[in-house]
This record gives structure tokens, C-alpha cells and sequence, in this order.
């Protein structure tokens, strides 16, 4: 009996993968030149997929950077309102198409961390509002679930791709470079006086257009949610100028000064007591001496008396004076949103859905019923998703703290120090502030910029186990260093 010849079945290579999708995207866009006066769009969209398959530093970098920015189309035939969210969403695809042509994709190892099984329970939670909710699925919990989808996929993109010491550094360098930016324009729009025909065209005003009040939104769509975006990056960037040396302790300084100038510039009065709490934290964590613990909480009260003085001076109708007739709407909006929690305990009303269902509720007339808010994390994650994603939710929060907590203990250098205290910082701030305001679900960077933090978190944990492969900017750290 004679042998047949085995046949030798060979993979191709990873370059001739990208080869042939490069050369049947070509292809398409040539067609679509031709018949489409849409075709520059698609263009964009085939080279974000192309370059995220690739995983080109340069590229994820610059998309980090930009993450402050928001931009939407108006009009009735428009496919795609949210255009940087969407171009997100195609880095997300791109990116993970290219790890499972090269056989890379395992993403199982990296789901072992408590704060993704959190956040992907949170995701599933949030799923389960819409399902088994009294609200069920409308538009607004269309929105809101994917929001939070594409923030957690945003999530696992950075797990993945912060694979080294180096990547770390350049991702935490370009995202105060990022602050700085963001900041910058907000005071710039406080130096003209208004939103900036920029402003405009990236968010083009209608009917619920606020008029000019001074105060700053720079990228984001309104002062609110800056003040929510700022308070997460700018812990990390306090922590960068305390503990950091050469370019880091220059970029959080930078970052906390005109950050800082921005977050004030918002007259969110929440957002700055937020902060104002992460100032004490950082006082008792980076300080080791009562004398000068007390020094320092002395010269930071007598800051705040000086900033609520200049305040009412500057904004009376804003800082110096409280308007009763939203204090005590806010009240009647929480009660609403107990009222609501009560018709669904388990799975709540639907994820974004109070905005829609409050309105019979409140038969009061000098309180509008359409495009509220809760103006409450609280109740407004108790309301929309019930016990349980409350509980998720704030599970996922706690496990946030320690973890951040843990690390700042228990790191050896200003990386993971600073790391450590930003994301502690940023999940206080988020408790803080959302005791008077919305801070989960209004704004995509927010959200997202929420699932980065802790995904660098995760990322930095798990490099913990290896050596710096080269000397970085951030330095060991001595016991006085201050």
C-alpha cells in the first residue's frame, strides 16, 4: 500500500490578513466614491478601522486626547448624531478584529479582577432595568445602555492594549496633556465671553440651548458635566505634582492649576466641594505629620472662606446666593424618584428612563416636567435600576476605593502612588458630587473617562509583578518625599 502525500496546511501570515483587508477596503472605497456623496465619512470610518487593527500607538494616543471632545450632527437624515462616541465604538471593533486575526484576542485572563466582574455586572444590570423594568425599552434607555456598552468595551480595549510600564506612562502623560487642553478652553471661552463659534458647531444650539450665564463648558456639553470630568482626572494630576519629579510634577501642576481655574469657572458648587474633598484626602494621605496636617487644613479653610467671598462678588446670582426655587425642586425630584424605585423595587423603571416617566408625578407648576433629571446619583440609579444595579453599582464604586487605596499603600514608586490616590480621588468626588447632581449617564466622556481610570487601575495592578524595563520619569519614592 502506497502513501498518500500529506498535504501541508499553512496559516497566513498576520501581515498578508491586513494585506487583503487594506485591499478590499480600497476596493469598497473606490465604489463608494462613485456612488456616494457620503464617501469621505466612510473613508474615515475604514481608516479608524484599519489603523485600530493595527494598533498604532500614535493613533490610540491621539484618541485618548480628544476623549474630552464631543461632537454632534443635527438633522433629520443625519445615521450618526454622536460622532466621536461612534468613532469610539469603531476603534472598539477595529481593535478587537485585529486581535482575533492575529490569535491574540484572550480576554478571559483579564477579566479576573473584582473591578471588571463588577463593571460588567453593572453592564448586565443595567440590562436587566430595561428588561424586566416597569419602563421598558424607549429611547432613552437605548441611549443610556449604549453608553454604558460602549464605555465598558472602551474598558477592555484599554485592559488589553496597557500591556507594559512604557504604554502606562505615555497613556497618563497624554491624558493631563489632555486636561490641559480641556481646561485651556474653558478659560478661553471665559476670556471671549461666550461658547465659541467652535463650541457651536460641535454642539449646534436648538430650543434648549442655555443662554450665556459664564459659565464654562469647554468640550463637553454643559458646566456640570466639565466639573464631573475634571474632578476625575484632576485627583491623579495633584497626586502627579505631590509625589511626581521633572516633567510629571510640571504636567500635574499644569493640569491641577488651570484644571482647578476651569472647575471653578463651571460654578458647579458640587463639583467644587467634591474637590474640596479630595484636597483633604490628599492632606491626610500625603502628609505623615499632625503638625503640618493641621498647618495645611488651616491654610486650605481659609482658602475656601477667601474663594466663597470672591465668589459672591464675582457670581452673586450663582456662588453668593441660593436659589430657592431649585433647592426645593430638588427635593421634590428625589421624592419622585422614590415614588418611582417603589413601583419597581427589583429591577427599577429602565436605565434613563426617569426623564421620561416623572412627569405625572410632579403637579407642580413653577416645576417644568420635561428633560429633568434626578440631579442625584443616588436616587437615580435606585429609581432606573432598583436594588439591584444600586447595589452593583456601588459595589463596583467600593471596590474601586480599596483597590485605588491599596495600591497607593502599597506602591513602590510615584507611578503607582499617584495612580492609586487618582482613582481613589475620582470615585470620592463621584460620591460627592453626585449627592447634588447627575454624574453616571449624561455625558459619554464622562462615562467613559469613568471606565478608563479604572481600567489603568487593573492594567497597572497586573504589570505590578514586573521589572521597569527602562528608567521612567516617575522615580522611586522616599519616605519625606512632599
Amino acid at each position: 500500500m502506497t502513501n498518500s502525500p500529506s498535504v501541508s496546511i499553512q496559516r497566513l501570515p498576520t501581515s498578508r490578513y491586513f494585506a487583503f483587508l487594506v485591499g478590499a477596503l480600497s476596493a469598497a472605497l473606490a465604489s463608494l466614491f462613485v456612488v456616494a456623496h457620503w464617501s469621505a465619512a466612510v473613508l474615515g470610518g475604514l481608516l479608524i478601522l484599519v489603523l485600530s487593527a493595527l494598533e498604532s500607538e500614535p493613533f490610540l494616543l491621539l484618541v485618548l486626547f480628544l476623549l474630552p471632545v464631543g461632537w454632534l450632527l443635527k438633522g433629520n437624515n443625519v445615521l450618526v448624531h454622536d460622532v466621536m462616541t461612534s468613532a469610539r465604538g469603531l476603534v472598539v471593533v477595529g481593535f478587537f478584529v485585529g486581535r482575533f486575526l492575529r490569535g491574540e484576542l484572550g480576554i478571559s485572563r483579564f477579566l479576573r479582577s473584582s473591578v471588571s466582574r463588577w463593571s460588567l455586572a453593572f453592564g448586565g444590570a443595567a440590562l436587566l432595568s430595561v428588561m424586566l423594568g416597569t419602563g421598558g425599552f424607549t429611547h432613552n434607555s437605548a441611549r443610556s445602555l449604549a453608553l454604558i456598552a460602549s464605555s465598558l468595551c472602551f474598558y477592555l480595549v484599554m485592559l488589553v492594549w496597557v500591556d507594559s510600564h512604557q504604554r502606562m506612562r505615555r497613556v497618563l502623560q497624554v491624558l493631563l496633556c489632555s486636561a490641559i487642553f480641556t481646561a485651556g478652553f474653558a478659560i478661553f471661552q471665559t476670556i471671549v465671553g461666550g461658547y465659541t463659534s467652535l463650541w457651536l458647531y460641535l454642539y449646534p444650539p436648538d430650543e434648549k440651548l442655555a443662554q450665556w450665564d459664564w459659565r464654562v463648558t469647554s468640550f463637553l456639553n454643559y458646566p456640570n458635566t466639565l466639573a464631573g470630568y475634571l474632578n476625575l482626572i484632576l485627583p491623579f494630576a495633584l497626586a502627579c505634582y505631590a509625589l511626581g519629579a521633572g516633567k510629571w510634577r510640571k504636567l500635574g501642576g499644569w493640569a491641577v492649576a488651570l484644571g482647578f481655574v476651569a472647575l471653578a469657572m463651571t460654578q458647579s458648587r458640587a463639583g467644587l466641594v467634591a474637590f474640596g474633598c479630595v484636597l483633604v484626602c490628599a492632606v491626610f494621605l500625603f502628609i505623615e505629620s499632625w503638625r503640618r496636617r493641621l498647618l495645611l487644613l488651616g491654610g486650605l479653610a481659609v482658602f475656601i472662606a477667601g474663594f466663597y467671598l470672591v465668589g459672591r462678588i464675582l457670581s452673586p446670582a450663582r456662588l453668593g446666593e441660593i436659589d430657592v426655587a431649585e433647592a426645593l425642586s430638588r427635593p421634590i425630584l428625589w421624592v419622585t424618584a422614590w415614588n418611582l424605585f417603589l413601583r419597581s423595587p427589583f429591577c427599577g423603571i429602565g436605565i434613563g428612563n426617569f426623564t421620561l416617566f416623572h412627569g405625572p408625578f410632579i403637579q407642580i407648576s413653577w416645576i417644568p416636567t420635561d428633560d429633568l433629571t434626578v440631579n442625584n446619583l443616588y436616587f437615580e440609579v435606585l429609581s432606573e435600576t432598583g436594588i439591584i444595579g444600586f447595589i452593583v453599582f456601588f459595589g463596583l464604586v467600593t471596590v474601586a476605593i480599596r483597590s485605588g487605596y491599596r495600591t497607593f499603600i502599597s506602591a513602590t514608586t510615584a507611578l503607582g502612588k499617584a495612580l492609586g490616590f487618582g482613582v481613589f480621588g475620582a470615585m470620592v468626588t463621584i460620591l460627592v458630587h453626585g449627592t447634588l447632581d447627575l454624574t453616571l449617564d449624561v455625558s459619554p466622556q464622562f462615562d467613559t473617562l469613568f471606565w478608563m481610570m479604572l481600567a489603568l487601575l487593573v492594567a497597572y495592578i497586573r504589570l505590578q509583578s514586573r521589572p521597569l524595563a527602562a528608567p521612567g520619569s516617575f522615580s522611586i519614592l522616599s519616605t519625606d518625599r512632599i
